[in-house]
């Protein structure tokens, strides 16, 4: 008879005996402790948006925006991607909280990058609407996120588990990532303007041009190397851009835009058209 695993509680045992495969419910402290910060972080998410701009004197993240408006500003209806977002967040972070689930490799793996990125996240709305010098310290924490996201999608990209133990985390990650690589790009923009950039003009147009275009060859590079969840990627990335190309931008920047948009819909097309499983590449 096999000698029970002292690290492993005795409640995660139980569950192993309840249909449940062993090796889902096996767990310790750590992994606890980590789908915590995951689901404590999710929530932030949540609260923060709407407490950042409750706060006296503050604004909405789309208001800060506008008021350091560029040539590759969306508008303010873009910004409510993050809805979405956050309640993918919030369904993963639930879902990895399961006992069934504490113990999943995959949750390991995406576990405390994600949790860095949904904290930064909520730091970003939190402080963004207080305008002045916070815009600096929003642009830092969007970096964060998109480094962590990242790091968490590319720790997904092993071809195990299957079912939404993998679906939920990758798609959560890829949606994410994909707005982040369009609003961390406007942040820049919006930062420059802050700091006394040109807002408009021809070194504005040409500065959007290049961005537009490179944020596409990024993106483009992204999705052709994702083996699973390109769709949630690219389709985030691409309603930030569509966002750009119609919000009556600057000719160069608008047709900088449209030509950023039809790379991401023919590089997603290429990434399903070239595999022999196109649901897990588009999905997870």
């Amino acid at each position: 008879m096999a000698t029970p695993d002292p690290d492993v509680p005795a409640a995660a045992r139980t569950l192993g005996t309840g249909g449940l495969r062993e090796d889902a419910a096996r767990y310790g402290r750590a992994d606890v402790v980590r789908a915590a910060v995951v689901v404590v972080a999710a929530l932030a998410q949540v609260v923060c948006s709407p407490l950042g701009s409750a706060l006296p004197g503050a604004r909405s993240v789309a208001e800060v925006s506008e008021t350091y408006a560029t040539v590759i500003t969306p508008p303010g209806y873009a910004f409510a991607i993050w809805g979405p977002v956050f309640a993918a967040c919030l369904v993963w972070a639930v879902y990895q909280a399961l006992p069934s689930q504490l113990g999943n490799d995959v949750h390991r793996r995406a576990g405390w990058p994600l949790a860095v990125a949904f904290a930064a996240d909520a730091g970003y709305v939190l402080v963004l609407p207080q305008d002045g010098d916070w815009v600096l310290v929003a642009q830092v924490l969007i970096v964060v996120a998109v480094a962590s996201t990242a790091l968490a999608l590319g720790r997904l990209q092993d071809p195990e588990p299957r079912g939404l133990a993998r679906v939920l985390p990758c798609a959560t990650a890829a949606l994410l990532l994909g707005w982040l690589s369009i609003a961390t790009v406007v942040q820049v923009a919006v930062t420059g303007v802050y700091l006394g950039a040109p807002a408009e003009g021809g070194l504005a147009r040409g500065a959007g041009v290049v961005a537009l275009l490179a944020v596409a060859a990024i993106v483009l590079d992204v999705t052709l190397r994702l083996q699973t969840s390109a769709g949630p990627f690219a389709l985030a990335a691409g309603w930030g851009v569509l966002g750009v190309a119609r919000h009556d931008p600057p000719l160069s920047v608008g047709l900088a835009a449209w030509a950023a948009l039809a790379v991401v819909v023919v590089g997603l097309l290429v990434a399903v058209w070239r595999t022999r499983r196109p649901v897990r590449v588009l999905l997870g």
